[in-house]
C-alpha cells in the first residue's frame, strides 16, 4: 500500500514543486520577450537583388511565455519611410526565463539603404523590438560578378586649363588578386561637384584583360569647372552590372582652418601652374643614363692641354726676347 500511495502522492509533489518554481521565479507575472540582438548577413548577391539573413536573438527576462512567440521583420526604405519587404516566422516557446533566435531571409533591391526592424509577438500582443541599419547595398559584389579586382590607386594631372575650365587626366591602377585572368570590363568615371553632388562630366573606357597579380592603369580625361573641389568615382561594369567602386578627390579651392574658433577660408589654387611642361603626355619616360667613366685623381685633360699651351708661349716669348 505504501508504494501505491507515494505513486499516489507524486502528482502532487510535482504541482507543488512546480508552483513553487513559479513563486520563486515571480513568473506569476506576464512574461517579458526582448530582442537582444540583430545579425545580417548578406546570402545571396544579384545585379538587382539582395538576399539577406537576418537573425533576431530573443530572451526572456521574466515571466513564464503563455504561447508561441513570432518574430516580424519588416524592411523600410531610409529614404522614402516606406516598407519595401516583410516577413513572420515562429520563435517557438521560450519557456520560464528562456532564450531563443529566428533566423529570417529577406529579399531587397540592391540599391540605397534600408532600416530592418524585427518585432517579437506573443499571444498577438507586441512584447520587444530591436533595429539595424544596412547601407549602400549597391556597393556589394554580385556573387556571379566575383572579379578580384581592386582599385588601388587613383593619380590626377591637370593636363590644361582655358578660361574658367580645367582639362585632368584621371589615372586609375587596377590590380587582379584573383587566380585567373580579370576579362575585360568598362569603367565609368564620374566629377561630382563636393557640396552640391553636381555631376561636372563623366567618362566611359574600356579596360582589357588583366592577368592575375598584375596591375593596369587606365587612363580618362575629365573637363571640369575650375575653382571647385569635386568626388571623383569610378564604377566598374561587366556584363552590364557594377561589380566595383572607387573614389578620390580632387580640390580645386580647399579650405581650412585657421584659428582655434573653428573659422573656415577657402584657399586659391592657381591651377594653371600644376600644367606639365611641353613634351609630357602623362607616361613614365625611361631616360637613358650615360654609362659611367672612371676617372684618375689629378688633373683632367683639358686642364693638361691649356698648360701644355701656355708652357709652350711662355717659352717662345722668352725667345722672343732674347
Amino acid at each position: 500500500m505504501a508504494d501505491n500511495e507515494i505513486q499516489a502522492a507524486l502528482p502532487v509533489v510535482l504541482l507543488l514543486c512546480l508552483g513553487v518554481m513559479v513563486l520563486s521565479a515571480g513568473c506569476l507575472k506576464d512574461s517579458s520577450v526582448d530582442i537582444t540582438g540583430i545579425t545580417v548577413g548578406a546570402q545571396n548577391i544579384t545585379g538587382s537583388v539582395v538576399t539577406l539573413n537576418v537573425t533576431s536573438e530573443l530572451q526572456n527576462t521574466y515571466g513564464v511565455s503563455s504561447g508561441i512567440a513570432r518574430v516580424q521583420l519588416k524592411a523600410y526604405d531610409t529614404t522614402s519611410g516606406l516598407v519595401v519587404a516583410e516577413k513572420t516566422s515562429d520563435a517557438g516557446f521560450l519557456g520560464i526565463r528562456g532564450s531563443g533566435s529566428v533566423s529570417q531571409t529577406i529579399d531587397l533591391p540592391r540599391t540605397g539603404s534600408y532600416r530592418l526592424v524585427s518585432t517579437v509577438f506573443e499571444n498577438g500582443q507586441r512584447k520587444g523590438q530591436g533595429e539595424k541599419t544596412v547601407y549602400n547595398l549597391e556597393r556589394l559584389t554580385p556573387d556571379i560578378q566575383e572579379t578580384g579586382l581592386s582599385i588601388t590607386d587613383i593619380d590626377f594631372l591637370v593636363k590644361k586649363v582655358a578660361g574658367d575650365r580645367a582639362t585632368i587626366q584621371t589615372d586609375i591602377y587596377f590590380t587582379n588578386d584573383n587566380r585567373e585572368p580579370s576579362g575585360a570590363f568598362d569603367i565609368e568615371v564620374k566629377a561630382k561637384e563636393e557640396d552640391a553632388k553636381l555631376l561636372a562630366d563623366k567618362q566611359r573606357a574600356r579596360v582589357e584583360s588583366i592577368q592575375p597579380d598584375a596591375t593596369r592603369v587606365s587612363g580618362v580625361t575629365l573637363s571640369v569647372p575650375d575653382q571647385y573641389n569635386y568626388v571623383v568615382e569610378v564604377l566598374v561594369w561587366k556584363n552590364e552590372t557594377i561589380v566595383k567602386r572607387g573614389e578620390g578627390y580632387v580640390r580645386l579651392r580647399p579650405g581650412m582652418q585657421v584659428d582655434k574658433d573653428s573659422q573656415f577660408v577657402t584657399k586659391q589654387i592657381e591651377t594653371s601652374k600644376f600644367v606639365p611642361g611641353d613634351g609630357y603626355d602623362g607616361t613614365a619616360v625611361a631616360i637613358p643614363q650615360p654609362y659611367p667613366v672612371t676617372r684618375s685623381p689629378g688633373f683632367t685633360i683639358p686642364l693638361i692641354l691649356v698648360a701644355l699651351g701656355s708652357l709652350a708661349l711662355l717659352t717662345h716669348v722668352r725667345r722672343w726676347k732674347r
